[in-house]
């Protein structure tokens, strides 16, 4: 399915006059690269798109990043079935034969579901989420989990009004209350088939404040089990539809969810003399999905 658009995508840079056009990409990122980085993922669609033969738009400066922009990476260990990226190329394409060359370059366990073509002073897509759903997928054999147990950590994390975590920005730990960012959470049962319990998880996604499901997962005292998180859907704020179905939930900030005790932060050195970064001494052991995903997040 593809969706043209009529206005002009002509644009003035550096006083030379170029076509671009941006193009927003819905795919899915499967079960066969859910354990790549995110910086691993922005080459592989790179890789992907210079195979093509796309004509890719280049940022200027020493060293020229393509023009690529993801809605809201995911961390390691997690998959995504409707994924959002815009990329910039220049000069522009039918969305047709972009699609038919993206397909037929794209690695295992990606596809491609649609193309749309967006206005060029559309605002950036990681401004524009506001919420995400995830499927949490539980292997367990039967009897491992004893029953009900799971409905009873959900309750328990439900009646809850905080509950704290830790999360490193820029190389700095802080402590914030993941409840808040908990819309909703419910189990689903168990799939005998596939040994799979399956759990639904609706967070809000907005800049400064995301419930990530890892988190969800460890708070739960599951992540011994836990086999697959996917995201089934991202909800952005120019879409009349997510808006009108996230308004149901209260708005929260990042003020809201953020320690009340922290000291407050010291301010960053600029330029030379900056002191680098210490580095714990600690060995490196089995990650949970919360570190795994931790650097994807951020």
């Amino acid at each position: 399915m593809t969706k043209p658009i009529t206005n002009d995508n002509t644009i003035t840079d550096d006083n030379e006059t170029l076509p671009r056009q941006r193009v927003r990409l819905t795919y899915e990122k499967g079960e066969a690269i859910k354990f790549i980085s995110h910086q691993d993922e922005f080459r592989l669609w790179e890789r992907t798109l210079r195979r093509a033969d796309l004509p890719l738009l280049y940022k200027q400066g020493f060293n020229p990043q393509p023009h690529i922009q993801f809605a809201a990476p995911l961390g390691l260990g997690m998959t995504g079935r409707a994924e959002s990226i815009d990329i910039i190329f220049s000069p522009p394409l039918p969305l047709d034969e972009l699609a038919r060359r993206i397909r037929a370059k794209l690695p295992p366990g990606v596809i491609l579901h649609e193309l749309e073509e967006v206005d060029l002073k559309t605002k950036a897509l990681q401004g524009l989420t506001i919420g995400a759903d995830y499927t949490i997928l539980l292997f367990a054999e039967p009897g491992e989990i004893a029953d009900g147990l799971i409905q009873r950590r959900i309750d328990d994390f439900l009646a809850k009004e905080q509950e704290w975590r830790q999360r490193e920005r820029g190389g700095e730990r802080y402590r914030y209350n993941l409840r808040p960012l908990v819309f909703e959470l419910r189990y689903e049962g168990y799939n005998p088939d596939t040994e799979e319990h399956r759990i639904f998880l609706r967070v809000q996604q907005r800049p400064g404040a995301t419930g990530r499901p890892d988190e969800v997962v460890d708070s739960l005292g599951l992540d011994d089990f836990a086999r697959t998180l996917r995201r089934n859907c991202i909800y952005f704020a120019d879409r009349p539809a997510d808006v009108a179905l996230m308004a149901a939930y209260p708005l929260i900030s990042q003020a809201d969810v953020a320690d009340p005790n922290a000291p407050p932060k010291a301010k960053r050195r600029k330029g030379r003399g900056r002191k680098p970064r210490k580095t714990s001494g600690e060995a490196p052991g089995q990650k949970s999905f919360a570190d795994k995903a931790a650097d994807e997040f951020g």
